[in-house]
């Protein structure tokens, strides 16, 4: 197993920079820039599989994981 890293680098102009390796998160930035591009921007795709992303802080939410 691997980890998936995702790291979130927040501006004071109201932005966040967001770059994961995680697909499933990919996806669901790629459905948020399609629908709402003036929210997320994908900015770069790396050679190593990560993407990156320009969203407006507004639209970020973090939630810590549910442990059982």
């Amino acid at each position: 197993m691997f980890k998936l890293e995702t790291m979130i680098y927040a501006s004071e102009d109201g932005t966040s920079s967001v770059f994961t390796l995680n697909p499933a998160l990919q996806k669901q930035l790629d459905t948020l820039a399609s629908q709402y591009p003036e929210v997320c921007q994908r900015k770069a795709r790396g050679e190593t599989g990560g993407a990156t992303y320009q969203v407006r802080n507004a639209a970020v939410l973090i939630e810590p994981a549910l442990l059982s």
